[in-house]
């Protein structure tokens, strides 16, 4: 009865540390499993996602606002919206395993697409970012039979929506403005000019490398928003003329507003297109050429094949 007692209890004890090994194993490849995914998702397969996310077109909301801003689309949106396009990016790679990298219709709709779906995830709507409208200008493209035409005339991330907005259209939204009015002219958004660089990080403290090649402060340019906002503050009246003098004062006013804001003028690329319109002042063919140009658009502009200035994602 001793022995036998003895082999039921050592057989209790054998079969309980098998289960014990077999769930330690179990709860080791699960934790590996875990660790295996969250390193996989890190990156998002391309190895450079900051590169790859659309910019948001909008100033980053106040993470500590209650009170609703108005959006870019003219909507209101809650004051802490959209977040930082930092958040929007760590989003994007954590969801992610690969993300598309290609210049095709596809890839580039499939990038608007999940960073939508990052920005929703972070408790925002899509109206607290210009996202949408420029995603939209992009899908309009499936049945274009000139698609190909017109998407290698855009950059990475640009769209439809981004170069009819830079050339003097007056789409507001797609160029990341505000609905700010003021300034005298009812139209301050569409009046003053593309910054032509994406906004910093608010929170960077090391330089980046401006749209003119040099080192400018990380956290600069502000973004479209805060400028359009700042001349509206500085300025009762806001020139609206396509006259030469007018074209000049607009992009004067808006490159003071910059410096008010603490940022260089060299991380935009405004003061090259001024400069292109100041030597206008002595060329016989001017009202020629300007009858040629776009509400901002410039000879520079021009010069650089009717590019659109692009907002492209803040490394």
């Amino acid at each position: 009865m001793y022995r036998r007692g003895v082999g039921s209890r050592t057989r209790k004890l054998v079969m309980g540390g098998a289960a014990a090994a077999l769930l330690g194993s179990a709860l080791a490849v699960g934790t590996g499993m875990s660790q295996a995914a969250e390193q996989g998702s890190a990156g998002a397969g391309s190895g450079n996602i900051n590169a790859l996310v659309p910019a948001l077109g909008f100033s980053p909301g106040n993470p500590n606002a209650t009170a609703d801003r108005v959006g870019p689309t003219g909507v209101n949106v809650p004051g802490r919206c959209p977040p930082a396009q930092a958040q929007v990016n760590a989003q994007v790679a954590l969801k992610n395993a690969s993300f598309p990298s290609g210049t095709d219709l596809e890839s580039r709709i499939q990038r608007f697409e999940k960073t939508l779906s990052a920005i929703q995830d972070l408790k925002c709507p899509a109206s607290s970012t210009t996202l949408l409208v420029r995603l939209n200008s992009l899908t309009a493209l499936r049945g274009n039979a000139n698609r190909d035409n017109i998407l290698r005339g855009l950059g990475l991330n640009e769209t439809p929506a981004d170069r009819a907005a830079a050339t003097g259209s007056g789409d507001a939204a797609a160029s990341g403005a505000t609905g700010n009015a003021g300034a005298g002219s009812g139209n301050i958004n569409a009046l003053v000019p593309a910054l032509g660089f994406s906004p910093g990080n608010p929170n960077a403290t090391a330089d980046r490398v401006g749209p003119t090649g040099v080192n400018v402060p990380g956290r600069c340019p502000p973004a479209q928003a805060q400028v359009n906002a700042q001349v509206a503050l500085k300025n009762a009246s806001f020139p609206s003329g396509t006259d030469l003098e007018s074209r000049i004062q607009r992009f004067e006013k808006t490159l003071s507003a910059i410096q008010d804001l603490k940022c260089p003028t060299s991380s935009t690329t405004l003061l090259v297109r001024l400069n292109s319109l100041t030597a206008l002042r002595g060329n016989a063919n001017r009202d020629n050429i300007l009858r040629g140009l776009g509400l901002n658009e410039t000879p520079a502009d021009r010069a650089a094949g009717n590019a659109a200035p692009q907002n492209a994602p803040a490394k």
